[in-house]
Protein backbone atom coordinates (compact mmCIF):
# COMPACT_ATOMS: atom_id res chain seq x y z
CA UNK A 1 0.00 0.00 0.00
CA UNK A 2 0.87 3.46 -0.69
CA UNK A 3 3.14 5.55 2.47
CA UNK A 4 2.97 1.66 4.45
CA UNK A 5 6.60 2.04 5.23
CA UNK A 6 6.11 5.50 6.54
CA UNK A 7 3.10 4.92 8.18
CA UNK A 8 4.55 1.89 10.38
CA UNK A 9 7.61 3.79 11.43
CA UNK A 10 5.58 6.64 12.65
CA UNK A 11 3.80 4.31 14.46
CA UNK A 12 7.07 2.34 16.01
CA UNK A 13 8.80 5.96 16.47
CA UNK A 14 6.00 6.97 18.60
CA UNK A 15 5.68 3.75 20.71
CA UNK A 16 9.16 3.75 21.72
CA UNK A 17 9.64 7.36 22.39
CA UNK A 18 8.51 7.55 25.88
CA UNK A 19 5.51 5.03 25.92
CA UNK A 20 3.04 7.30 24.16
CA UNK A 21 -0.55 5.30 22.84
CA UNK A 22 0.28 3.80 19.51
CA UNK A 23 -2.45 5.24 16.61
CA UNK A 24 -3.71 2.96 14.20
CA UNK A 25 -5.10 3.76 10.89
CA UNK A 26 -8.03 1.87 9.00
CA UNK A 27 -5.59 1.13 6.03
CA UNK A 28 -3.08 -0.91 8.84
CA UNK A 29 -3.27 -4.43 7.42
CA UNK A 30 -1.14 -6.86 9.10
CA UNK A 31 1.56 -8.70 7.19
CA UNK A 32 -0.44 -12.21 7.74
CA UNK A 33 -3.38 -10.51 6.12
CA UNK A 34 -4.65 -11.85 2.64
CA UNK A 35 -7.26 -12.03 0.34
CA UNK A 36 -7.53 -15.87 0.69
CA UNK A 37 -7.99 -15.62 4.58
CA UNK A 38 -11.27 -16.95 6.23
CA UNK A 39 -11.97 -14.91 8.71
CA UNK A 40 -15.29 -17.03 10.50
CA UNK A 41 -15.86 -20.65 10.59
CA UNK A 42 -19.64 -19.49 10.22
CA UNK A 43 -20.09 -19.86 6.51
CA UNK A 44 -23.50 -18.21 4.65
CA UNK A 45 -25.70 -21.11 3.34
CA UNK A 46 -29.15 -18.88 3.39
CA UNK A 47 -30.86 -19.71 6.08
CA UNK A 48 -27.88 -19.00 8.67
CA UNK A 49 -27.82 -15.57 7.88
CA UNK A 50 -28.11 -13.49 11.41
CA UNK A 51 -25.72 -16.02 12.15
CA UNK A 52 -23.48 -15.45 9.54
CA UNK A 53 -23.42 -11.63 9.56
CA UNK A 54 -22.89 -11.40 13.61
CA UNK A 55 -20.08 -13.17 12.90
CA UNK A 56 -18.27 -11.44 10.48
CA UNK A 57 -19.01 -8.26 12.34
CA UNK A 58 -17.57 -9.46 15.17
CA UNK A 59 -14.19 -10.62 13.17
CA UNK A 60 -14.22 -7.09 11.09
CA UNK A 61 -14.33 -5.11 14.59
CA UNK A 62 -11.69 -7.10 15.84
CA UNK A 63 -9.69 -6.04 12.79
CA UNK A 64 -10.66 -2.56 12.91
CA UNK A 65 -12.38 -2.75 9.55
CA UNK A 66 -16.16 -2.49 10.50
CA UNK A 67 -16.43 1.02 9.93
CA UNK A 68 -15.70 0.08 5.79
CA UNK A 69 -19.28 -1.60 5.88
CA UNK A 70 -21.21 0.87 8.21
CA UNK A 71 -20.28 3.93 6.18
CA UNK A 72 -17.74 5.45 8.39
CA UNK A 73 -14.45 5.33 6.31
CA UNK A 74 -15.94 7.08 2.96
CA UNK A 75 -14.01 6.98 -0.41
CA UNK A 76 -11.51 9.81 -0.54
CA UNK A 77 -11.31 12.22 -3.24
CA UNK A 78 -9.48 11.52 -6.44
CA UNK A 79 -6.58 13.10 -5.53
CA UNK A 80 -6.10 12.10 -2.81
CA UNK A 81 -3.06 10.45 -1.08
CA UNK A 82 -4.72 7.41 0.17
CA UNK A 83 -7.27 6.80 -2.23
CA UNK A 84 -5.26 3.45 -2.92
CA UNK A 85 -4.96 2.44 0.32
CA UNK A 86 -8.68 2.93 0.97
CA UNK A 87 -9.30 0.30 -2.35
CA UNK A 88 -6.70 -1.90 -1.24
CA UNK A 89 -8.58 -2.30 1.86
CA UNK A 90 -11.99 -2.35 0.18
CA UNK A 91 -11.00 -5.10 -2.26
CA UNK A 92 -9.54 -7.27 0.87
CA UNK A 93 -12.78 -7.05 2.66
CA UNK A 94 -14.76 -8.27 0.09
CA UNK A 95 -12.51 -11.35 -0.56
CA UNK A 96 -13.08 -11.93 2.97
CA UNK A 97 -16.72 -11.94 2.91
CA UNK A 98 -16.93 -14.21 -0.51
CA UNK A 99 -14.82 -16.48 1.58
CA UNK A 100 -17.60 -17.00 4.02
CA UNK A 101 -19.99 -17.95 1.60
CA UNK A 102 -20.52 -21.24 0.62
CA UNK A 103 -19.16 -21.85 -2.93
CA UNK A 104 -22.25 -23.34 -4.21
CA UNK A 105 -23.97 -19.83 -3.23
CA UNK A 106 -21.22 -17.40 -4.00
CA UNK A 107 -21.32 -17.75 -7.56
CA UNK A 108 -24.84 -16.29 -7.22
CA UNK A 109 -23.76 -13.23 -5.10
CA UNK A 110 -24.14 -9.65 -7.30
CA UNK A 111 -20.57 -7.94 -8.24
CA UNK A 112 -19.53 -6.08 -5.85
CA UNK A 113 -16.14 -3.55 -6.00
CA UNK A 114 -16.90 -2.16 -2.04
CA UNK A 115 -17.43 -3.82 0.84
CA UNK A 116 -20.42 -1.90 1.99
CA UNK A 117 -22.41 -2.59 -1.37
CA UNK A 118 -21.95 -6.32 -1.04
CA UNK A 119 -23.03 -6.43 2.72
CA UNK A 120 -26.25 -4.65 1.49
CA UNK A 121 -26.80 -6.54 -1.68
CA UNK A 122 -26.23 -10.06 0.93
CA UNK A 123 -28.37 -8.16 3.67
CA UNK A 124 -31.12 -7.51 1.03
CA UNK A 125 -31.38 -11.12 -0.19
CA UNK A 126 -30.62 -12.98 2.92
CA UNK A 127 -32.27 -11.25 5.61
CA UNK A 128 -35.77 -12.34 5.75
CA UNK A 129 -37.13 -10.59 8.64
CA UNK A 130 -41.49 -11.43 8.04
CA UNK A 131 -44.38 -12.99 9.47
CA UNK A 132 -43.93 -16.20 8.57
CA UNK A 133 -40.46 -16.23 10.11
CA UNK A 134 -41.09 -14.78 13.43
CA UNK A 135 -44.02 -16.71 13.62
CA UNK A 136 -41.80 -20.27 13.21
CA UNK A 137 -39.59 -18.69 16.27
CA UNK A 138 -42.48 -18.11 18.32
CA UNK A 139 -43.71 -21.61 17.70
CA UNK A 140 -39.70 -22.80 18.58
CA UNK A 141 -39.78 -20.69 21.40
CA UNK A 142 -43.15 -22.65 22.95
CA UNK A 143 -41.88 -26.20 22.22
CA UNK A 144 -38.20 -25.57 24.10
CA UNK A 145 -38.32 -27.94 27.10
CA UNK A 146 -35.67 -29.36 29.26
CA UNK A 147 -37.94 -32.69 29.27
CA UNK A 148 -35.76 -34.58 30.77
CA UNK A 149 -32.42 -33.30 29.53
CA UNK A 150 -29.40 -32.24 32.04
CA UNK A 151 -29.86 -28.33 33.12
CA UNK A 152 -26.65 -27.42 30.67
CA UNK A 153 -27.64 -28.89 27.68
CA UNK A 154 -31.36 -27.47 28.33
CA UNK A 155 -29.54 -24.23 29.04
CA UNK A 156 -27.51 -24.23 25.70
CA UNK A 157 -30.73 -25.03 23.63
CA UNK A 158 -32.56 -22.54 25.65
CA UNK A 159 -30.42 -19.69 24.88
CA UNK A 160 -29.78 -20.48 21.39
CA UNK A 161 -33.66 -20.27 20.42
CA UNK A 162 -34.36 -17.37 22.38
CA UNK A 163 -31.43 -15.31 20.60
CA UNK A 164 -32.67 -16.63 17.43
CA UNK A 165 -36.19 -15.01 17.67
CA UNK A 166 -34.36 -11.79 19.21
CA UNK A 167 -31.92 -11.39 15.91
CA UNK A 168 -34.75 -10.94 13.61
CA UNK A 169 -36.85 -7.98 15.66
CA UNK A 170 -35.57 -4.61 15.61
CA UNK A 171 -34.19 -3.24 18.01
CA UNK A 172 -33.48 0.11 19.72
CA UNK A 173 -30.72 0.45 21.74
CA UNK A 174 -32.50 1.55 24.80
CA UNK A 175 -31.80 0.94 28.33
CA UNK A 176 -35.72 -0.21 28.43
CA UNK A 177 -35.14 -2.72 25.47
CA UNK A 178 -31.82 -4.08 26.78
CA UNK A 179 -33.32 -4.89 30.43
CA UNK A 180 -36.35 -6.10 28.23
CA UNK A 181 -34.09 -8.73 26.25
CA UNK A 182 -32.55 -9.63 29.71
CA UNK A 183 -35.57 -10.65 31.43
CA UNK A 184 -36.93 -12.42 28.19
CA UNK A 185 -33.96 -14.95 28.19
CA UNK A 186 -34.66 -16.06 32.30
CA UNK A 187 -38.24 -16.38 31.64
CA UNK A 188 -38.07 -18.65 28.60
CA UNK A 189 -35.25 -20.79 30.70
CA UNK A 190 -37.26 -20.96 33.61
CA UNK A 191 -40.76 -21.70 31.79
CA UNK A 192 -38.99 -24.56 29.89
CA UNK A 193 -37.41 -26.55 32.99
CA UNK A 194 -39.34 -29.54 34.58
CA UNK A 195 -41.99 -29.13 36.89
CA UNK A 196 -41.63 -31.55 38.90
CA UNK A 197 -38.02 -31.04 39.82
CA UNK A 198 -37.80 -27.11 39.54
CA UNK A 199 -41.24 -25.82 39.86
CA UNK A 200 -40.58 -24.64 43.12
CA UNK A 201 -37.42 -22.56 42.87
CA UNK A 202 -38.85 -21.42 39.27
CA UNK A 203 -41.81 -19.59 41.19
CA UNK A 204 -39.39 -18.28 43.72
CA UNK A 205 -36.74 -16.68 40.96
CA UNK A 206 -39.63 -14.99 38.99
CA UNK A 207 -40.72 -13.56 42.39
CA UNK A 208 -37.58 -11.80 42.47
CA UNK A 209 -37.34 -7.96 42.10
CA UNK A 210 -35.28 -7.51 40.10
CA UNK A 211 -34.95 -10.75 38.60
CA UNK A 212 -31.31 -12.45 38.37
CA UNK A 213 -29.16 -12.69 35.32
CA UNK A 214 -29.62 -15.84 33.06
CA UNK A 215 -25.98 -16.81 34.46
CA UNK A 216 -26.64 -16.18 37.97
CA UNK A 217 -30.03 -18.21 37.34
CA UNK A 218 -28.25 -21.42 35.70
CA UNK A 219 -25.78 -21.30 38.57
CA UNK A 220 -28.41 -21.20 40.99
CA UNK A 221 -29.81 -24.08 39.95
CA UNK A 222 -26.96 -26.16 39.34
CA UNK A 223 -25.75 -24.99 43.46
CA UNK A 224 -29.62 -26.35 43.99
CA UNK A 225 -28.67 -30.18 42.70
CA UNK A 226 -25.01 -30.37 43.89
CA UNK A 227 -26.97 -29.55 47.05
CA UNK A 228 -29.59 -32.41 46.11
CA UNK A 229 -27.03 -34.96 45.37
CA UNK A 230 -24.56 -34.36 48.65
CA UNK A 231 -27.51 -34.26 50.93
CA UNK A 232 -28.83 -38.21 49.07
CA UNK A 233 -25.64 -39.26 49.48
CA UNK A 234 -25.28 -38.15 52.98
CA UNK A 235 -28.86 -39.98 53.34
CA UNK A 236 -27.54 -43.18 51.61
CA UNK A 237 -24.39 -43.57 54.11
CA UNK A 238 -26.35 -43.08 56.89
CA UNK A 239 -28.56 -45.80 55.58
CA UNK A 240 -25.67 -48.34 55.35
CA UNK A 241 -24.18 -47.61 58.49
CA UNK A 242 -27.61 -48.12 61.06
CA UNK A 243 -28.42 -51.19 58.91
CA UNK A 244 -31.36 -52.33 56.76
CA UNK A 245 -32.98 -53.57 60.23
CA UNK A 246 -32.92 -50.72 62.19
CA UNK A 247 -34.62 -48.95 59.05
CA UNK A 248 -37.11 -51.83 58.99
CA UNK A 249 -37.96 -51.17 63.13
CA UNK A 250 -37.81 -47.52 62.49
CA UNK A 251 -41.24 -47.96 59.71
CA UNK A 252 -42.74 -50.68 61.14
CA UNK A 253 -46.28 -49.22 62.82
CA UNK A 254 -45.91 -49.73 66.76
CA UNK A 255 -49.10 -51.78 67.32
CA UNK A 256 -47.17 -54.58 65.23
CA UNK A 257 -46.34 -57.37 67.87
CA UNK A 258 -43.22 -59.38 67.23
CA UNK A 259 -41.88 -62.28 69.33
CA UNK A 260 -38.43 -62.63 70.17
CA UNK A 261 -36.65 -65.40 68.94
CA UNK A 262 -35.26 -66.47 72.28
CA UNK A 263 -38.91 -67.21 73.25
Amino acid sequence: MADAPEKNNANKAEHEGGGAKKTYSPYDLNASDNPGNIITQVQLHGENYDEWARAVKISLRARRKWGFIDGTHIQPEDEAPDLEDWWTVQSMIVSWILNTIEPSLRSTVAYAETAHNLWEDIKERFSVVNGPRIQQLRSDLSRCKQEGMVVATYFGKSLLTVTKFHLVRVVDASVGLVLSWKNEKVHQFLMGLDDASYGTVRSNILASDPLPSLNRVYAMLINLKERILVKGSVLKADYVQRGVTTVIKENIPKSWKFKSLND
